[in-house]
């Protein structure tokens, strides 16, 4: 609750697996998507086949809605997208404005870089409430980390949890 509530800039859910953190993250990306009217938000996921096999679907089975494979977006009745890419894709985003993004996974890139890249993207008109999300796998002293474990950064708001916090939904 406190992660998809996060009124932080950059809100991260990390701990274990099973603890519930791409289905927050995805109910929280929908919440900003269907609040604000043609907003634009991304999930991403470094590797491709990942995305496809296991976020994509997750997607779907959470929300109903079926991504277009072909151009791995959704489009919602009030106008807002959401688009899937993952990191060799990235590069192309240069001139795209997001209202929020969310990165699954993000103990799977190796440094920060492509965080910062999305941080830069955050600044769509049609949204009033711009974030940047992490969801992440605890792995010890990496990048994520340090920024909200270590250096408890202004306007990041760091939520963990283990098994046992969601043991009634498993």
């Amino acid at each position: 609750r406190r992660f998809v509530n996060s009124a932080a800039r950059y809100p991260a859910f990390v701990g274990s697996w099973g603890c519930g953190k791409t289905m927050c993250g995805i109910f929280r990306g929908m919440g900003l998507s269907e609040t604000f009217d043609n907003n634009l938000g991304l999930i991403v996921r470094k590797k491709f086949t990942d995305l496809r096999d296991s976020t994509l679907k997750d997607f779907e089975r959470y929300t109903g809605l079926a991504v277009k494979k072909d151009a791995k977006e959704v489009r919602l009745s009030n106008g807002s997208v959401i688009m899937f890419r993952h990191l060799e894709e990235l590069s192309g985003l240069q001139n795209v404005n997001l209202g929020w993004f969310m990165v699954e996974q993000a103990e799977e890139f190796e440094t920060a870089e492509q965080f910062d890249l999305l941080r830069g993207r955050l600044r769509r008109e049609e949204s009033r409430v711009r974030q940047g999300m992490i969801i992440a796998n605890t792995c010890g002293h990496n990048w994520v980390w340090n920024r909200w474990k270590k250096q408890k950064l202004e306007d990041y708001e760091l939520i963990e949890a283990t098994i046992e916090d969601n043991r009634q939904h498993l």
